[in-house]
């Protein structure tokens, strides 16, 4: 199951790449936990309504923000992704590059809890995954 994991989380984020929030929702759990931690995006989003709405903020924020992953471990159910997103923004213009880690618990397929951190210890220990 864990290989299935890594690679789902591999397709979901391709259409997070290609804008494609309806195929992305493919992965996603209807009744998802969402945590995000984008400057003005941060916190709690439920469902995939909540889920639309945390894509258009960032979006509007930063209208070609490019999620990638840097590297995706197998923790059982769960997956841990060193990530970087990078834009610019709407208003400012200016460009960031951010380095982020991010945990999914997955389950019939499907992303049940998401959760992004400042650091790898932070996402390992709310996964209850810490050393």
């Amino acid at each position: 199951m864990s290989k299935e994991n890594i690679e789902i989380t591999k397709r979901a984020y391709e259409k997070l790449q290609r804008n494609d929030i309806d195929g992305f929702l493919k992965y996603v759990d209807p009744e998802v936990e969402w945590h995000s931690l984008i400057l003005e995006i941060e916190g709690v989003f439920r469902g995939h309504d909540g889920v639309r709405r945390w894509w258009r903020e960032i979006t509007s924020v930063f209208p070609d923000w490019q999620p990638s992953i840097v590297e995706v471990r197998d923790l059982g159910d769960w997956v841990l992704i060193h990530a970087r997103g990078m834009g610019r923004g709407a208003a400012s213009g200016v460009g960031i590059e951010d380095d982020f880690w991010q945990v999914g618990l997955i389950a019939d397929g499907r992303i049940v809890w998401y959760g992004a951190f400042r650091n790898e210890r932070d996402a390992l220990e709310a996964a209850g995954l810490s050393e």
